[in-house]
């Protein structure tokens, strides 16, 4: 695929001739290549339009199926947005995610975003997306393609990125190994089993923990029921106990390595997790890769076996192990560094996410009745019906059909503005429900609790008529 720009000679009307194998090139204006529109400006206005339209026919279909069967579970909504309706309107982020820095774009985004938002809340059509965002508990579409961008570049295309004011180096996190490099008649898992310490021979127990934010790993080892040798680690607070745990059963396989007698070893692990990673051949870990490698050079040497154990049962070498990984974690340095998982990374990039959703929902002069209710964002958040009629000012209220040339005045029935703040905090024809509400008047953040919920739709119903 070759992008054309028409400047000084060259026309759309007759673009350059190319050939390939002596076979004539036809030049288009914009083709689909790998579910992803591309025009010659790579400006992909093209691909989004048809997003857009994808997107809305999805939504209507899933809203007539919802409005029969679902209508009262919203959540169930929003969980088929997260799962089919965002990714598919992120699909192809790695060819047009460059374009998020032009703000057109981005508001563009946005508009694709809408109507599933509307068909989540069941709002009026009217009421603005960064109030139905925020009702919907759902990040604007175009800051959560950053942080999917990001990630994106960061671990696929192993590139440093800033998002938000924050930067990512692609060397500081954990990168996996490619399944190519390797035969496949040479891989294979470690397997374990599930046998208790007998006390005879050389039993080593390892175990990971973390305390206050710190990492720390250990193992020790035994003899006939004896400790003869100990090694703790703290790792970088950036690491994670699966990794803290991945690390103590390094350091017995290296301890393993350094025997010179070729009696059976007995390694026992509290962690199930970390002894299914090594017994999973198609695991891509660089950590668990290295651990499989020298427990399997430790193999070739002598009997190396490894067992699982369930964790503060008594057992006297998982309780010292335990022990030993806690005071790991309280050392007053960082003895080991180890690449920060990605978990961390898109942990991250989530909080980075809120962050810039709560700066710009407190700069945006739209939907500003619903930042009295809402001043702060949250994912979880989720309002749905006849209290976002309350929430948003977008309901059957006389000054909402005045404001829209629906009605005639925008008084109340009592003589003043009638409008969604009207009805909650002071007229007197709503006085018996707004005596259930349980708020300070002065601050209508304190209103959103979930006891208020159904009195705030019996408001709302009562204004209907």
């Amino acid at each position: 695929m070759l992008p054309i720009t028409y400047r000084r000679k060259f026309s759309v009307v007759d673009p350059p001739k190319i050939r390939l194998y002596c076979q004539l090139v036809q030049a288009v204006t914009d083709l689909t290549y790998l579910g992803v529109r591309w025009d010659g400006g790579l400006t992909f206005h093209e691909h989004f339009k048809n997003v857009r339209a994808e997107i809305d026919t999805l939504t209507y279909k899933l809203s007539l199926m919802t409005r029969k069967w679902y209508h009262k579970h919203p959540d169930l909504i929003k969980k088929i947005y997260k799962g089919a309706i965002e990714p598919k309107a992120l699909f192809g982020h790695g060819a047009w995610g460059h374009r998020l820095q032009f703000k057109t774009f981005c508001e563009y985004m946005d508009v694709v975003q809408r109507r599933p938002l509307l068909a989540i809340t069941r709002a009026f059509k009217t009421t603005s997306s960064k109030a139905l965002q925020v009702l919907a508990g759902v990040p604007p579409l175009h800051i959560r393609t950053i942080e999917t961008y990001c990630a994106f570049l960061v671990l696929r295309a192993h590139e440093d990125v800033t998002a938000h004011g924050q930067s990512f180096s692609a060397e500081d996190y954990v990168r996996y190994d490619s399944p190519y490099e390797a035969h496949p008649a040479a891989k294979g898992g470690i397997g374990f089993d599930w046998v208790e310490p007998s006390g005879d021979g050389i039993e080593i127990f390892t175990d990971g923990s973390g305390i206050n934010d710190h990492i720390g790993a250990a193992m020790v080892v035994l003899y006939h029921g004896q400790l003869i040798h100990s090694v703790r680690r703290r790792l970088g607070d950036t690491c994670t106990v699966y990794q803290a745990e991945l690390f103590g059963l390094q350091l017995a396989a290296e301890y393993c390595l350094t025997l010179s007698a070729t009696q059976r070893v007995n390694i026992f692990s509290d962690s199930r997790s970390a002894l299914q990673s090594l017994a999973d051949p198609t695991n891509l870990h660089p950590l668990v890769g290295k651990v499989r490698r020298l427990l399997q050079k430790a193999r070739s040497e002598r009997g190396v076996h490894l067992h699982w154990v369930k964790a503060h049962v008594g057992y006297l070498g998982n309780e010292l192990a335990d022990g030993e990984a806690k005071a790991a974690a309280d050392e007053p340095a960082v003895t080991e560094k180890l690449p920060i998982p990605i978990s961390r990374m898109k942990s991250a990039l989530k909080a980075l996410t809120i962050r810039e959703w709560q700066k710009r929902w407190d700069m945006t002069y739209k939907g500003r009745l619903t930042f009295k209710f809402l001043p702060k964002v949250s994912a979880k958040c989720l309002f749905w019906g006849m209290v976002n009629e309350v929430l948003s000012g977008h309901g059957r209220f006389p000054f909402y059909f005045y404001k829209y040339g629906l009605g005639s005045d925008d008084l109340c029935a009592c003589g003043e503005v009638g409008d969604a703040l009207h009805y909650v905090v002071s007229c007197p024809l709503t006085d018996d429900l707004r005596g259930r509400l349980k708020f300070d008047p002065n601050r209508l953040d304190t209103l959103i609790r979930n006891e208020n919920i159904p009195h705030l739709c019996s408001i709302a119903k009562r204004v209907r008529g």
